[in-house]
């Protein structure tokens, strides 16, 4: 399951009723105190995390402290859930989806007294039918009454709660369906409740502002997180390692019970032993040391907050290469982070967002918070959430997805574009990624050594990232070169992983509109991105026959970087492996897996022959002609060393 939508009311600064788009990677940004952290600290207390708890305090000053709510909408749904008799069913056969096919679970507190209590309901299409609308609630010996009634006998498992609430629900031809609130609070549907619980993310929280001490969160959490995965992998061990311990106590207190009754008869008659099932992760804890043995809380809150980093991209890798058994369903991570720039240099803080992107892609969902521009600057424009507070009303709204917005982030955070410094320069480029630029030149430094193309000038161009306006950062650059009226070639990747995928209508549509934009010529790559451009041949040449690409992957469309960087682990660990990649200004790139795609851009494309390069790039266009799409590029660019 993931967030779909969260939904606050009465929930401090959050009085009115507001619903707040998620993506799997979503960043809130807005001034100081406008309710941004608020949303993360929401989502702790509806999970019932370690950090927050629900406070009378919570309730919105002049709202109704007794309708405090929380509701998450999750989608991605499982197949199916064992909710009880053990037997599986879906949500939608419980008629437990609201409208959307979404689960929608809502948790209304009373804040009204000190020790708020709170309400679980499921907002659903449900039966309103007087003899269907309570059947959730219904315990079997009633439900078995009920198949009795109606003669469904014949038509269920008496033994399986799902099967008779089923069948019951088929026996009226008309249910009334309607959106309403399911409760979950009493009888049968409170155990509902306890196993959907089992199915819901883990939701986990790093705030910013945290003390330093031995048991610091910082350090812990993570820590944490690692000690209850550990646990859930050992469930049935520890449950045998549990009964044979209380085996074991009782086998104890029978062996002392004799012997009290046979040297003071007269002083007990039994000795029950009460033996309380242990909660494992309060047990284990992990305590980490760094150089010369000091302890990790002793360090620099940076270097602490660094712990986090390594501990998400540690976890986007065992995402990715670790592989559920069959049939199994994985129980998501979500990662609430508040401002994960605190106390880290600017250099570290691109490596940052960097690691939650891959998180995120990893499969897990990524919640955070920033004031910091550079960091709001990388996060792709469909994650950014503007928080801002009415002036007047002082109600919050959560803003997303069109211009505007984005202005007024730019004017919140004061993010600006990297300045053009050099009025000789005549055209900008602009791709998707640092790599792509390393690609493009050493393409062209191959093609231009071939004699196919003459007179190029790298020192006319303007190289930028912004190609997919994909990030904040890009639609700046965007806009600011707009206003310098130079003229801009934009290479856009298809992101196709097939030649039978389309590409995606945003792909489209942005194609058609740029296409009427003047002095601006779009490009979008004919394989998935600019990696698919390099020569299988050409990378086993480089590499000795010790790096050697699959014949059998469709090379226009797979994930090269990755195949590549496959290799590469293989060819270390197998071979003595003598392989030097440099970049263009002749410095050593590291032989490693997260190195791959440099290696790819920056070397192996260099080293390729005009003739590897037509033939990855030559294509039949839709008019029958032969057509060369590396060369259509770079002479777009060409055309503008002339002058505007």
């Amino acid at each position: 399951m993931k967030i779909k939508t969260l939904i606050l009311e009465n929930f401090r600064a959050y009085k009115d009723r507001i619903e707040i788009p998620f993506n799997d990677l979503t960043a809130f940004i807005g001034r100081n105190d406008v309710g941004k952290s608020t949303i993360l600290e929401a989502l702790d207390i509806f999970f019932e995390g370690d950090t927050k708890k629900i406070e009378s305090a919570d309730a919105s000053m002049n709202g109704n402290s007794r309708g405090v709510r929380i509701g998450v909408v999750f989608d991605d749904l499982p197949d199916q859930v064992i909710l009880d008799s053990n037997a599986a069913t879906t949500f939608a056969n419980e008629h437990l989806l609201n409208e959307d096919g979404d689960l929608e679970i809502h948790k209304i507190y009373n804040c009204s007294i000190l020790t708020p209590k709170f309400e679980v309901h499921a907002y659903a299409v449900h039966p309103s039918h007087d003899d269907a609308k309570d059947t959730i609630q219904k315990p079997q010996r009633e439900l078995r009454g009920i198949v009795v009634k109606r003669g469904l006998e014949n038509n269920c498992n008496k033994g399986e709660n799902p099967s008779m609430r089923y069948a019951i629900y088929q026996s009226f031809g008309d249910l009334g369906l309607e959106a309403r609130d399911v409760p979950l609070n009493d009888d049968n549907a409170k155990a509902i409740w306890a196993a959907i619980q089992k199915y819901l993310p883990t939701y986990v929280f790093f705030q910013s502002d945290r003390p330093s001490s031995d048991q610091d969160p910082e350090v812990q959490n993570p820590m944490k997180v690692a000690i209850a995965q550990a646990l859930g992998q050992l469930d049935k061990e520890l449950e045998e390692i549990t009964t044979k311990i209380q085996a074991k106590a009782q086998e104890t207190a029978a062996r002392t019970l004799a012997k009290l009754q046979e040297t003071y008869p007269d002083i007990a008659s039994s000795l029950v032993p009460k033996f309380k099932k242990p909660v494992w992760k309060n047990i284990f804890k992990l305590d980490l040391e760094t150089d010369h043995g000091v302890p990790l809380n002793k360090r620099g809150s940076g270097v602490r907050r660094l712990v986090l980093l390594s501990f998400f991209q540690a976890e986007a890798e065992r995402r990715r290469n670790e592989e559920m058994a069959k049939g199994e369903d994985r129980r998501p991570i979500i990662y609430g982070i508040e401002e994960p720039e605190t106390a880290q240099h600017p250099d570290s803080q691109e490596k940052i967002i960097e690691a939650l992107r891959e998180l995120s892609e990893s499969g897990e969902q990524v919640v955070l918070t920033t004031h910091v521009p550079a960091l709001a600057g990388m996060v792709p424009l469909e994650s950014l959430r503007y928080v801002e507070r009415d002036s007047e009303s002082q109600s919050i709204s959560v803003r997303e997805g069109h211009e505007d917005v984005y202005k007024d982030i730019v004017n919140t955070l004061g993010i600006l574009p990297d300045p053009v410094k050099d009025d000789s320069l005549r055209v900008a480029v602009l791709v998707e990624g640092k790599n792509d630029i390393d690609a493009l030149k050493s393409l062209t430094s191959v093609l231009v050594t071939a004699g196919k193309i003459d007179e190029w000038h790298d020192d006319l161009i303007f190289w930028t990232l912004g190609g997919g306006e994909e990030t904040l950062k890009d639609w700046i650059e965007r806009g600011y070169l707009d206003r310098l009226g130079l003229p801009q070639v934009i290479i856009r990747d298809s992101d196709r992983s097939s030649e039978a995928m389309p590409l995606n209508p945003s792909k489209v549509e942005w194609l058609e509109h740029t296409r009427n934009q003047p002095k601006i010529t779009p490009f979008i790559t004919r394989k998935r991105n600019m990696d698919n451009y390099v020569h299988p041949g050409a990378i086993a040449r480089l590499t000795d026959n010790k790096a050697v690409l699959d014949d059998t992957l469709d090379f226009d469309f797979v994930r090269i970087d990755r195949e590549f960087a496959d290799c590469l682990s293989e060819a270390r660990k197998n071979h003595d492996f003598d392989f030097e990649p440099t970049d263009h200004a002749g410095n050593p790139i590291e032989v490693r897996k997260d190195k791959a795609k440099r290696i790819l851009n920056a070397y192996i494309m260099r080293e390729m022959t005009a003739d590897e390069i037509a033939e990855r790039a030559v294509y039949t266009h839709e008019d029958g002609s032969e057509r060369h799409e590396v060369l259509e590029w770079l002479e777009a660019i060409k055309v503008h060393f002339a002058g505007n």
